[in-house]
């Protein structure tokens, strides 16, 4: 039987994804893309913003365009918030808690293979939902397929114990607890057996690892680098007052450690940090930032920004705009702010127009096309390692990969090149595109 998992949202997801397939495939079920006719579906969703709500819903309708007769599964964080909203979706069968998501497998396999009795869609759909909030044990699987991609995204830690006014995250995924370090080892000594070339580390609040055993995310980052092998390791997004002199340096000397940190900075304006219950300042986000970029040769900066949060002034979004313009960023994700039940700032007055919002998103979103244009052309003519991905780029039929400081690059080449690490030279830049010529 056939089963397709559709992903939505941050690589924790696709990490929770790819064990899930792991499992399906341990029970027999061949897995296949989200786009084929399967048994099963599984909708692994995000509720960050309004539009990850609508995403995970469509994914919904799609899949049983595909079959109307599918079993549908609808996981992750949409559906551990809002489990009563989720089982009213039409052709919906089983709402599954994000703590109960090891349990998929044998889900399904009760479901679908059960001879005494034979599958048929119902009206009604199961919620199995576990307390988020109980403390747990944290439950992780080495992984050696993750959706024909290669990278290999290895949970080390889930949950936060921040309380941002206007993220869902605590609610969804619990207090924040760590995998062990030998367990990690262990799961990224099976991914690069499994021929990964690049290890992602990932986590919910990445950067807090081991603060519930008394150790630090620096030493187990060092630990992983010294492993053995061909492969390069990449951090997902990890906050600003989790990042240590010692990750820093370690990024600065190690040429495993991929040169390229995702600081969420969300404001620049201290009133609206405040607001938004961040646990760090404008000058100590500068700080962290500036001393990284002194410290790592070619340090891709990227960053998450909010515009239009409730109380954002004019004056609040032009110093945000202004501690942009003095960091060299490689690239920018900016929001516009949208109100998310349960949140505290949902109690606000959303009192910043539609009309401002678009406009201060649209004005950092052209800025941040100019940093990053002026950041690429910094390493044109330059030789830098380019990890080539199993899908060509859909527009020009090239190999495509990212260098070691999250830099797109498109090239000609032999499928015989994906999965490897390749010395490229970056040939021309522009906004939209960078070519390069493999050496």
């Amino acid at each position: 039987m056939k089963v397709a998992c559709v992903t939505l949202g941050c690589r924790t997801n696709q990490h929770d994804t790819a064990e899930m397939q792991t499992l399906l495939e341990q029970e027999g079920f061949s897995i296949v893309n989200g786009k084929e006719k399967a048994d099963a579906y599984v909708i692994n969703t995000c509720t960050v913003t309004q539009r990850s709500d609508t995403s995970s819903r469509l994914a919904v309708k799609k899949s049983l365009a595909i079959n109307p007769d599918a079993l549908v599964v609808f996981t992750g964080c949409y559906a551990q918030l809002n489990p009563e909203e989720a089982s009213e979706m039409q052709g919906l069968d089983i709402v599954l808690g994000n703590a109960d998501k090891l349990e998929v497998a044998n889900l399904i396999k009760k479901k679908l293979l059960n001879p005494g009795q034979p599958w048929e869609k119902s009206a009604s759909t199961e919620i199995i939902m576990s307390d988020i909030h109980k403390k747990r044990i944290f439950r992780t699987i080495p992984v050696q397929n993750f959706q024909g991609m290669t990278k290999a995204f290895i949970k080390v830690q889930t949950g936060c114990d921040e309380k941002c006014s206007f993220c869902t995250v605590v609610r969804a995924r619990g207090k924040s607890i760590s995998d062990t370090r030998e367990n990690i080892i262990h799961n990224i000594q099976q991914a690069v057996t499994s021929g990964f070339k690049e290890i992602t580390l990932t986590g919910i609040n990445l950067g807090t690892w081991g603060m519930d055993r008394n150790e630090t995310f620096s030493s187990l980052v060092r630990d992983i680098v010294e492993l053995p092998g061909d492969f390069r390791v990449r951090l997902s997004s990890i906050n600003p007052m989790e990042i240590d002199n010692d990750l820093i340096r370690l990024m600065a000397e190690t040429e495993k450690l991929c040169s390229h940190l995702h600081i969420p900075l969300q404001s620049g304006d201290d009133a609206t940090l405040k607001a938004m219950h961040r646990n760090y300042n404008r000058q100590q986000y500068l700080d962290v930032a500036q001393r990284a970029v002194a410290a790592i040769p070619g340090l891709g900066l990227g960053a998450d920004v909010i515009v239009g949060f409730p109380g954002e002034t004019e004056e609040g979004f032009e110093k945000t705009r202004e501690l942009i313009e003095l960091l060299p960023f490689s690239y920018l994700h900016v929001f516009s702010y949208s109100p998310r039940r349960g949140t505290e700032a949902y109690q606000l007055k959303d009192n910043v127009p539609g009309n401002i919002k678009k406009q201060r998103n649209q004005n950092l979103t052209q800025l941040a096309a100019h940093k990053a244009l002026k950041f690429r052309e910094n390493f044109l003519r330059q030789q830098e390692t380019v990890l080539i991905e199993n899908q060509r780029d859909t527009k020009s039929g090239w190999l495509k990969g990212h260098t070691g400081n999250y830099i797109p690059v498109i090239m000609e080449g032999s499928d015989s090149l994906k999965n490897n690490l390749v010395p490229v030279a970056l040939q021309r830049v522009s906004e939209h595109q960078v070519t390069g010529c493999v050496q």
